[in-house]
């Protein structure tokens, strides 16, 4: 869902030239890589979007193969070319696909390298590109500073003594962040979309919870955070939230949020009994393992604190921002955070 202010409180532009700024990223996600150019008006003190209208593979597929990396920068510089004709940078960030390669052994470091270096001696580059792996730590507070910049810029915070926190779910990992503490989890809901789709939905969430508590229950000691924290919910979580009937501008506890989730996980069980004649995708098990991890993850909460399920703020009128790491790092490069 989207949340729009009632009323911003924002000062009216000023009448001088416009000051601004701007950086393209590129999120090397686990699906599939996406390119954004942001643009900040320090008149305004807001920063502006802009999504390209086609996305290429994942690098994760690609990253260990040279002929396969070369094509896929190939791919990716007429993307940003027209998204951005002078780019002044061009971040790239590897996430939690490139991660588990590393994790897993499949991706050396002499390999990255070599990925990094080709990217800075490719001769059709008009641009200067810098990569990095990004740690789980680093998605976690990209994603909270985004997620903390809408919300103060929407008017959304009141007057209460509440932290903020952030609670993000994705294809590879789950992130936490508050009071200053980052968590990154490997819930790895695609091996969740794998399972539904090879055992069916009962069996798939019965097992892909076995895996992840473990995970949760390790990294999140109980009542974790205290019960004064409004979280944002954001990314796959955020789209579950909504699904489950969450997906509004109104709080709910996490004691709330764990019986909807709930709610939501059981009727896809019985939905698919009822349906067991139609063929199922990975993709119709997305959301539904997402709930699982937000389950899991709610658990460990304190059950009086509280959530906003949201994917995107309408800063102004056709003006909306999705909260993401890359509009984390956008902020960081161009507000100097």
């Amino acid at each position: 869902s989207t949340f729009t202010p009632l009323s911003l409180g924002m000062s009216q532009q000023s009448s001088t030239a416009t000051v601004s700024s701007s950086v393209v990223v590129v999120d090397c996600g686990s699906g599939y890589t996406r390119v954004t150019s942001f643009n900040f008006s320090a008149d305004t003190t807001l920063i502006h979007a802009v999504k390209s209208s086609s996305n290429i593979s994942a690098l994760h597929t690609v990253i260990h193969c040279p002929d396969k990396s070369h094509e896929w920068i190939k791919q990716l510089i007429p993307i940003i070319e027209e998204l951005h004709p002078f780019a002044p940078e061009v971040f790239l960030g590897g996430t939690g696909g490139v991660r588990a390669l590393i994790s897993e052994g499949r991706l050396s470091s002499a390999e990255v390298y070599a990925f990094q270096q080709k990217l800075e001696n490719f001769m059709e580059l008009s641009f200067e590109a810098n990569f990095r792996i990004l740690s789980g730590d680093d998605e976690a507070k990209y994603e909270f500073m985004a997620a903390d910049y809408c919300g103060k810029k929407c008017g959304f915070f009141d007057s209460s003594n509440n932290k903020v926190g952030l609670l993000s779910s994705g294809g590879m990992s789950s992130q936490i962040y508050v009071d200053g503490k980052a968590h990154s989890l490997e819930t790895a809901t695609k091996i969740g979309n794998a399972m539904g789709v090879e055992h069916g939905m009962r069996k798939a969430i019965a097992d892909f919870k076995k895996r992840v508590s473990k995970i949760v229950q390790t990294e999140l000691p109980e009542n974790y955070g205290g019960d004064n924290i409004l979280y944002f919910a954001v990314e796959l979580l955020a789209g579950a939230g909504e699904k489950a009937g969450m997906g509004s501008v109104n709080k709910t506890t996490v004691s709330d949020a764990i019986h909807k989730f709930t709610n939501y996980i059981n009727k896809n069980i019985d939905e698919e009994v009822l349906e067991s004649t139609t063929k199922r995708t990975w993709r119709d098990y997305v959301y539904v393992m997402n709930a699982v991890v937000g389950v899991l993850i709610l658990q460990r909460l304190h059950p009086n604190s509280e959530i906003l399920f949201c994917r995107e703020f309408e800063l102004r009128e056709d003006h909306v921002l999705k909260v993401s790491w890359p509009l984390g790092y956008a902020i960081q490069t161009l507000t100097k955070v």
